[in-house]
């Protein structure tokens, strides 16, 4: 039995995003009514505003949560999300399991980034701050349109039903309660770039003032991004029963292309940093990797898409996102057009072989992967639009095209860090090159001498890996020892002196060695896999890439909201115990299939297994070479990004200490 307090709390929590969807409004419109009625004092009502805007969109959030952990069914989105059966955690992610409620989610991430950077903007950029934090209003405002006007999960039902209909099946995983929250941390945090560089064309703030602290919030954002795609492709990989974790779905394409560009952005951000160039490119840059975001909400949302991502879309929603995302990239790239020709560069190339000619290179690399990545997700519903014919654009386009994309990045990742600033010198580049090609060609030789004849992208991806991983470790390795030679310092030392004085650079080299882990494991498990579908009794004996699993028989076992009838399967070569389960969750008649993994660092046993007949259970066995290096490789990723975002707190407590020490001697 629901308290009334329970049943009424959800009045307070709708009443609060109501405000709040004002409040956003005020935020967007109290610099423009500031300069209209030549009152300066109203722009910091705009700044003002956005910690009060987080509060209340908190409030709301927080009512939600509390509905679904009281199974108040008197809230359609509790009632269509959640049962009485469903686990705790469960019930505090099926604010995000739904799409009422994942876009509340997206709007209360927003609210929060808006906040941090009214809050760290107030000594940092305070004449553009107010400017800022009304583009992020006026975005804030849009999303609450559609949230309380198309989309409430406050909607209250009646009369009340006894028992919820559950959250969908295949979102019951653990990895539902991360997978969302990060990639919406990313989508949305370029947000607040793009709010940078539209207050900075309405304001003509040169670029070179404010590049450095957008850099900032596009790697935290990139950083969730791409722990996000990570964790999805892993949980792809552990729930859906298919031996894969990244198909080229439209959705998942949605999530990558805003990646291309971001980090696209974060290189060429470099270089504006370094050398004064790419300002009207970045801009451009910045734009676009937040219209990729909207369109990938656009795609999820709209109800264009059939996918196991996308959520079913309410009348009116698609349309309400296609014109508001229309608007905003209308007005961006007008502005653009109008007044980013004040954003020239004050510093040309001065050689086509130096380190920035090589950045872009990157950035061209990028953007045709994107382009590509685009092209193959939305032409088919453009074709469809035109002429009714439904086509798939599946791995095989993509594959074709993304795969050599992807060897030439990982060139250009080698090359890049080797070429001097300016102009190259090249018997010094030569002279660098040489043990990484040599490294690079005999490990392609060994990949053709030991698995014999194999696809040509097996020996060439590994012998780039090979190649640029050593052009990493040996540039670090010169570094260390013109450390020692000029401080006379002991190895461990000089080390540690050269790559914390320097965490930005090494952070990024980390970033790019866990790129090559991640590379080795999509060449393993995408050119060396094995799979293979039998019938199979208790007792049979299974043998697939040297590998013997045998078949025990099955049983039926209990969860805490659904029954399973579970297999009992043994890898002989270790013992290892694999339980593959086929799921039936109360309130739904779908089956689902959960695989088991027996994982080692070199390969994975996966097996899944299906439906029954005449005494035998349909069994699907894979080995994945290497696949468990995708995962690792992610952790690097993120291990080296925190260590280079260190950098700026670094950075900042000594220029504390500073301001404190020149204080103090005044």
């Amino acid at each position: 039995m629901v308290s009334g307090v329970s049943l009424n709390l959800i009045e307070l929590g709708h009443f609060a995003a109501y405000l709040a969807f004002f409040v956003a409004i005020t935020q967007a419109l109290a610099p423009l009514a500031g300069r209209v009625f030549k009152a300066p004092g109203l722009r910091t009502l705009s700044i003002n505003a956005a910690p009060l805007l987080f509060l209340l969109t908190t409030v709301g959030a927080l009512t939600i949560v509390y509905s679904l952990l009281t199974n108040n069914f008197s809230v359609l989105y509790v009632a269509s999300n959640s049962n009485t059966h469903l686990p705790v955690f469960y019930k505090v992610a099926a604010l995000w399991g739904g799409h009422r409620g994942s876009l509340y989610l997206w709007v209360w991430i927003m609210t929060g980034y808006s906040a941090a950077v009214a809050y760290h903007g107030r000594s940092r950029y305070p004449d553009r701050l107010a400017v800022i934090m009304a583009v992020e209003g006026a975005l804030i405002a849009g999303f609450y349109g559609l949230v309380l006007f198309l989309s409430d999960p406050f909607t209250r039902l009646f009369p009340i039903p006894p028992q919820g209909q559950n959250m969908n099946p295949l979102l019951q995983d653990p990895g539902m309660v991360i997978h969302p929250p990060m990639l919406y941390m990313g989508y949305v945090g370029f947000s607040i770039p793009f709010s940078f560089a539209v207050a900075a064309l309405l304001t003509n703030w040169r670029s070179e003032l404010w590049i450095g602290h957008t850099r900032r919030w596009a790697l935290f954002a990139w950083g969730f991004l791409t722990a996000g795609i990570i964790f999805g492709a892993w949980w792809s990989y552990y729930v859906l029963g298919w031996g894969g974790y990244w198909g080229w779905d439209p959705v998942e394409n949605a999530s990558f292309m805003p990646w291309l560009m971001g980090t696209a952005l974060i290189h060429s951000i470099s270089v504006q940093e370094r050398r004064r160039m790419l300002h009207t490119w970045n801009i451009f840059l910045i734009i676009t990797t937040f219209a990729l975001s909207l369109l990938g909400t656009f795609l999820v949302r709209s109800g264009v898409l059939a996918s196991v991502h996308a959520f079913s879309a309410a009348p009116g929603q698609g349309i309400y996102l296609l014109t508001f995302m229309v608007v905003v990239l209308t007005l961006a790239f007008g502005l653009f057009l109008v007044k980013g020709g004040y954003q020239q560069a004050e510093e040309s190339f001065v050689s086509p072989l130096s380190r920035e000619s090589m950045f872009i290179w990157n950035n061209v690399i990028f953007t045709v992967a994107c382009a590509s990545v685009l092209l193959g997700t939305l032409y088919p519903l453009f074709l469809q639009a035109a002429t009714g014919a439904r086509i798939s654009v599946g791995p095989p386009y993509f594959d074709l095209v993304m795969v050599p994309i992807f060897l030439i990045m990982l060139v250009v990742m080698a090359v890049g860090p080797l070429v001097s600033w300016r102009k190259a010198n090249l018997p010094k580049l030569r002279g660098r090159l040489v043990v990484p090609t040599i490294v690079g060609v005999a490990l392609a030789a060994l990949v053709v001498l030991v698995w014999g004849p194999v696809y040509w992208t097996a020996p060439v991806a590994v012998g780039l890996v090979g190649f640029v991983a050593t052009s990493i470790v040996a540039n670090a390795g010169r570094a260390v020892a013109q450390r020692r030679k000029q401080h006379h310092e002991g190895l461990w030392r000089a080390f540690s002196a050269t790559v914390l004085g320097n965490r930005r650079h090494y952070g990024g080299m980390v970033v790019h060695m866990g790129i090559l882990v991640i590379a080795i494991g999509l060449v393993g498990s995408g050119l060396f896999k094995s799979s293979k579908l039998v019938m199979m009794a208790p007792g049979d004996v299974l043998h697939l890439a040297h590998e013997r699993v045998r078949f025990d028989g099955v049983r039926n076992v209990r969860g805490p909201d659904y029954t399973a009838v579970e297999g009992l399967l043994t890898v002989l070569n270790n013992g290892a115990q694999l339980r593959p389960e086929q799921r039936v969750f109360f309130g739904s008649p779908m089956k689902v299939e959960r695989p088991s993994v027996n994982s080692t660092m070199l390969r994975d046993v996966y097996v899944d297994i299906g439906d029954h007949q005449h005494g035998k259970w349909e069994i699907h066995l894979f080995v994945n070479p290497l696949v468990n290096f995708i995962w690792t490789g992610g952790g690097v990723v993120i291990a080296g990004l925190a260590f280079s975002l260190s950098d700026y707190v670094r950075r900042r407590k000594r220029v504390t200490v500073t301001s404190g020490a020149v204080a103090s001697h005044s």
